[in-house]
């Protein structure tokens, strides 16, 4: 893919979410269930990030906890819904919310002991830019710090259609996209189609070989979601800490 394309589908994303977030804001009020297995990553006292945390759902997870939350996201209509959603928590000093660049991260090295990144490393148009993503998450992260990454399983018979007219469109050069990446469709609560928002298929070995390659050492991986329970795949990996 063009740096220069991938680039516009990275504005393009953050439009479709500014356009969307009124529907995505009602529709996703609350965390997945599913997800409350991660929550035991975010220890007392640590320094968490959400990494594309749209409208703030994910701090519910850590409710309780004593930890000092960060969410960012390019999106600032989804930021502006989570301030309005956690705003004790905002004006209390133990979350805070960004709206920030969806590619490098305004934080110094080491910023973070644990790094949470849910259904997002799939809107990350090319190779290059998802390998400089997985890069930045490393860099903010402290040495043996966590991160938990989440992508969907677009491997599913539903799906399978989609991916295969995307690359037939690809080898007949009608596609700016690289292979396994498509279009899909955000309908609003009427049914409306307000955004095609773009999407990688990660395979598991893809998205573990994308998280090695960023010097990260995996802890555990695999599939949860959906009645098969396989509708995300996930990673849990650490940062290494490298000694001369």
């Amino acid at each position: 893919m063009k740096q220069s394309y991938a680039q516009y589908l990275i504005e393009k994303t953050r439009a479709d979410y500014d356009r969307i977030a009124p529907d995505f804001d009602r529709t996703r009020a609350y965390v997945w269930k599913e997800l409350e297995r991660f929550a035991v990553y975010a220890k007392e006292g640590q320094r968490v990030l959400d990494f594309g945390c749209g409208n703030g759902r994910l701090f519910e997870l850590f409710k309780g906890k004593h930890i000092t939350y960060t969410g960012i996201d390019q999106s600032g209509a989804l930021i502006a819904h989570a301030r309005e959603r956690h705003a004790e928590d905002v004006a209390s000093g133990i979350a805070q919310f960004i709206a920030g660049s969806g590619e490098t991260l305004p934080f110094p090295d080491a910023s973070f002991d644990c790094v949470f990144s849910i259904a997002v490393l799939h809107h990350i148009p090319s190779t290059e830019k998802r390998e400089a993503m997985a890069r930045e998450l490393h860099r903010v992260l402290a040495p043996q710090g966590i991160l938990v990454v989440t992508v969907w399983n677009l491997w599913q018979k539903e799906y399978r259609a989609l991916i295969m007219r995307a690359a037939l469109a690809k080898i007949m050069r009608r596609s700016q996209l690289d292979f396994f990446d498509v279009f899909m469709p955000w309908k609003n609560s009427a049914g409306v189609v307000q955004a095609q928002r773009y999407y990688h298929c990660f395979s598991l070995f893809s998205l573990k070989r994308l998280m090695r390659g960023a010097g990260f050492s995996l802890r555990e991986s695999g599939y949860f979601g959906g009645k098969r329970g396989r509708f995300n795949m996930y990673v849990i990996a650490v940062k290494r800490e490298f000694k001369n």
